[in-house]
This record gives structure tokens, C-alpha cells and sequence, in this order.
């Protein structure tokens, strides 16, 4: 099967697609001879012969490779586009042509190369709301500043509105929406062989997690989203998270377990009428001083405070 075809066959087969583009035989690029960075800041993980992960500056990178070709989970800043590249042709060697980039959501440490894997030769997939906030300007609350609107050359041109399967390599992978979770537009992928499932940032392992209210975000909903994984795993499934390190069902069990406690004592303390500041003041969290990192506990309280529909004006 030659490459065009099984780009557009795959498009044109998913679930509740919404964008396919017309031109996309042109943008199936030829092989490029890939040079070592000489300042890596990426290394790679090995899953299984065909599965890896890309660690480094920004979200982890799923990298699923094999005869047909390469499907990425994401590709973190335009700055590691080269480095990215480079590694997917030292694990594909000859069969490194991009197929897919599926997009877990909207944020540029996860979609930031889209235009050079797209010039690369790879169509790129996300949830519908991915391309609908990525083309709208609005306020981030949480950080004060606005999300200005991206270039179209960042856009996904392939969009769904519930799942969407991909077939290659003799391997299926689902991109599965999980509504209003970390944003209202994330997904994420599940991979029926091997047995794995990249989270996106539906999960920061053993840290705060970022959860993006004002991009449609909401504690509850990353909640469910740990559901959804928890039913679709079993205790081989490895689990990747969006930021953190590779685990299993278990850690993603202590994750959700976590995230429960955290809404819990936010939830208690604001139905007992108490404010946002007085909250944080009272520290409900003291005993997860560990789990600070991008996020601190105030941020985490915040969010929590906004997903129960307090305000922040």
C-alpha cells in the first residue's frame, strides 16, 4: 500500500471526521537525511520494537513505528522539531515517512512542530475543539495573559467528534475524546497492540496537574478521564502520561485517587462557605507539598475552586 493511500484511506475511514484535506497527497514528503543534534535535549524509552517514548522540554511524544510508517502523540515545541525528527528516523530507519501527529490537545508543548511535521509529510488529527481554540483568541484567567490564535499551519487537518481509529502497521490506535478534562479538547490514544495508552494531559504523574479551565478544562472531567483509561486497562497496560514518567494501571489508579482527594477537600471547604483565599490560607493540601511542581498548591486549589464554578473576577 503506498503511503498517499493509506493517508487517505485512514483519513477518510475515521469516526465523526470533520476536516480532510483536499491537497494532502502534497504534503507526503521525500526522505531526508537526518543528522545527530549536536545539543540533544530528547531521549527515548523503548516500550516494545514498535512503541516508544520521547522524553524532554515539553509533553511526551508516543512514537508508534513499523512498515507503513510513523504515527506520533504529539510533538512537543517547534524548537525540537529537528531533534524529534531525527530520533523517529533512527527508530524507523528505512520506514520513517510520517504518517499522523495525533494531537492529545491544544497547548504548544504538545503541538508546537505541526507545521514542520506537517512539512515532514504527516497529516495531524485532534478532537474538533482543538482546531476551533486554536483558530480563537480568549483569556487564560489562571496566567492573566490571552491565548492569541495560532497560524493555520499549526491547525490539525484531520478532526473528530467522539473517537477515531487508526489502522496501519497492523495495529489499531484510538484517539478517544475525554470531554471537559484537562481542556474540552483532549483525547486520549489507546493502543490495542501493544497494550498501551498515552494519557496526553489527562495525567501529570506524581505532580499537580494543570487543570485549563478557561480552555473548557475542569477537575471533574479529568477525573472521568482516568476513569475512562482505568476501564480500558488491565495490569499489563502501560500507561504514558502527558508529563512524568511511564507507568502502569496501578500508578494511574494512585493518580485518580489523588486528584479525588484534592476535589474533596477544595469542595468541603467552598460548600462550607469559606472563600478562595481562605481556602489556600487553611493549606487543605499540606500533606501533597510533594506533588508541587509547574503547579503549586495554590494553583491546584484555584483550578479546583473554578471547576466548582467559583470565581476569579
Amino acid at each position: 500500500m503506498t503511503k498517499t493511500t493509506l493517508l487517505l484511506s485512514a483519513a477518510l475511514l475515521m469516526s465523526g471526521f470533520a476536516h480532510v484535506p483536499a491537497n494532502a497527497h502534497d504534503q507526503i514528503a521525500h526522505k531526508t537525511e537526518r543528522t545527530a543534534p549536536s545539543d540533544p535535549k530528547l531521549t527515548v524509552e523503548t516500550i516494545t520494537d514498535n512503541l516508544h517514548v520521547l522524553f524532554g522540554p515539553g509533553g511526551n511524544i508516543g512514537v508508534s513505528s513499523g512498515p507503513d510508517g510513523v504515527v506520533l502523540i504529539d510533538d512537543k515545541f517547534s524548537r525540537n522539531a529537528e531533534e524529534i525528527l531525527y530520533h523517529v528516523s533512527e527508530i524507523a530507519g528505512e520506514n520513517d515517512e510520517l504518517l499522523f501527529v495525533i494531537n492529545t490537545h491544544l497547548h504548544g508543548d504538545h503541538t508546537g512542530s505541526n507545521p514542520e511535521m506537517k512539512q515532514a509529510g504527516a497529516l495531524v488529527m485532534a478532537h474538533d475543539n482543538v482546531r476551533a481554540r486554536m483558530g480563537t483568541s480568549y483569556m487564560n484567567k489562571a496566567f492573566g495573559r490571552m491565548n492569541e490564535a495560532k497560524d493555520e499551519a499549526f491547525w490539525p487537518v484531520v478532526t473528530f467528534s467522539d473517537q477515531a481509529s487508526l489502522h496501519f502497521n497492523g495495529i489499531t490506535a484510538r484517539a478517544v475524546h475525554t470531554p471537559s478534562a484537562h481542556t474540552d479538547g483532549d483525547s486520549i490514544v489507546v493502543f490495542e497492540e501493544p497494550n498501551a495508552i498515552h494519557m496526553g494531559d489527562n495525567l501529570f504523574l506524581d505532580m499537580f496537574p494543570f487543570v485549563d479551565v478557561d480552555s473548557g478544562g475542569s477537575m471533574q472531567g479529568m477525573i472521568a478521564a482516568h476513569d475512562v483509561a482505568l476501564e480500558l486497562a488491565d495490569d499489563e497496560t502501560v500507561i504514558i502520561p502527558g508529563h512524568g514518567s511511564i507507568t502502569d494501571k496501578a500508578g494511574l489508579q494512585e493518580t485518580r485517587d489523588n486528584l479525588q482527594i484534592i476535589l474533596d477537600r477544595v469542595s468541603e471547604l467552598k460548600e462550607a462557605g469559606k472563600s478562595l483565599q481562605v481556602i489556600i490560607e487553611e493549606d487543605p493540601l499540606a500533606d501533597m507539598s510533594e506533588m508541587a511542581n509547574f503547579i503549586q498548591k495554590d494553583g491546584i486549589i484555584t483550578a479546583v475552586w473554578r471547576s466548582l464554578g467559583g470565581d476569579i473576577d
